[in-house]
């Protein structure tokens, strides 16, 4: 089966604030836009944790009323999963995520999921929770925040790296341990909560080919932190999700995201996001599917401060990076206007990350 990533940052949304497109009014009869599920991703809830992973109760409640207030259908991931298959979505939909389970979601949040009564996903440690019970809320908390609309699903039993391979360790055996650690969670997870749909959202967005296949065959549904909208093409278990949290959290922009389309990528190489540690050059190439809302010709990625052109050659687009990825994580983005919807944006993300001399990289 062919591998695909689902897909950004936010750095194109400033440029894109000063260039207009002639984009006609109203549809065409022959042109729709592409529909998909944007997912919102959160940690923490509070003033006083880390700001990179954090939103004020306040910043939460005015995403939520923007969401109001752009008319979308918030979703359940399992809803948004059902309705995708059987091509059902609503012109505008969304999705709500929360990793890692902290106490201050529960402590700060719960107001306005009362209120809004939006359904979101949580996505939990096991083990975490046991072993620091302060930090992270109980089933019981979570169990309250169900009757407001909550999933609560996988990620891992300990937050671990999941693609770092101690030196002497195949990748058969890699693999199986953590296959072993997502069911063990996934164990004590259903112990409280029915859960038709198995789900995973990856430590620090970081999964293989290998793994998201092997979590695809045993019926998955698995969440990167690549950016993008969720369509017809996203591999189900390289589901991009929009970091909306620090300095993602300013609504000027995340207005910017939340109206993203799913571009229609078929596949992209390379299909791993993590390179070798001597990776120097990277050209990476993407393959679309026709489709009659977006011009090839309009694809611009996003590198950092970077803006690249890819060229065409009718099958892929290809473009190489203009320098050297850093060691550790970063991310290609590549947008194209829509043709049907005025101020709306396909928008594919790559996820990359090139590890040290000794295969690691900063958390």
């Amino acid at each position: 089966m062919k591998f695909w990533f689902g897909v950004c940052v936010i750095a194109f949304a400033v440029v894109f604030t000063s260039v207009s497109y002639a984009l006609p009014n109203s549809a065409s009869p022959h042109r729709e836009a592409e529909r998909g599920i944007v997912i919102l991703q959160y940690h923490h809830v509070g003033d006083d944790t880390p700001r990179v992973t954090s939103v004020t109760a306040a910043e939460l409640e005015a995403h939520f009323a923007l969401l109001k207030e752009l008319d979308f259908t918030v979703l359940s991931l399992t809803e948004a999963k059902q309705r995708l298959a059987a091509g059902t979505l609503p012109k505008r939909a969304a999705a709500i995520t929360f990793d890692d389970g902290w106490a201050n979601v529960f402590v700060n949040g719960r107001e306005v999921f009362e209120r809004y009564r939006y359904p979101f996903t949580i996505f939990v440690n096991p083990k975490l929770m046991a072993e620091n019970p302060r930090q992270y809320m109980s089933w019981e908390q979570l169990k309250i925040l169900t009757e407001y609309g909550a999933e609560i699903a996988n990620h891992t039993n300990e937050h671990h790296h999941m693609t770092w391979r101690e030196p002497g360790v195949t990748e058969r055996a890699w693999l199986a341990r953590e296959l072993a650690d997502v069911r063990a969670a996934q164990a004590q997870i259903e112990q409280h909560f029915d859960q038709p749909q198995p789900m995973l959202a990856y430590p620090y967005g970081e999964f293989s080919f290998e793994l998201a296949e092997a979590l695809r065959q045993i019926g998955y549904l698995a969440f990167g932190q690549h950016s993008g909208a969720w369509g017809r093409l996203s591999h189900p278990a390289a589901i991009p999700r929009f970091p909306a949290s620090g300095r993602y959290a300013a609504l000027d922009t995340l207005r910017t995201k939340i109206l993203s389309l799913p571009m229609p990528v078929v596949e992209h190489h390379p299909q791993d996001m993590v390179l070798e540690h001597d990776t120097e050059q990277l050209t990476i190439s993407i393959e679309l599917a026709p489709h009659q809302d977006l011009h090839r010709h309009q694809v611009q990625c996003f590198y950092g401060a970077d803006v690249i052109q890819p060229s065409d050659d009718g099958s892929a687009l290809t473009f190489t990076l203009p320098k050297q990825p850093p060691i550790g994580r970063s991310r290609v983005n590549c947008t194209a206007p829509s043709i049907s919807e005025s101020g709306r944006f396909y928008w594919y993300s790559v996820p990359l990350v090139r590890p040290d001399e000794n295969g690691r990289w900063p958390d």
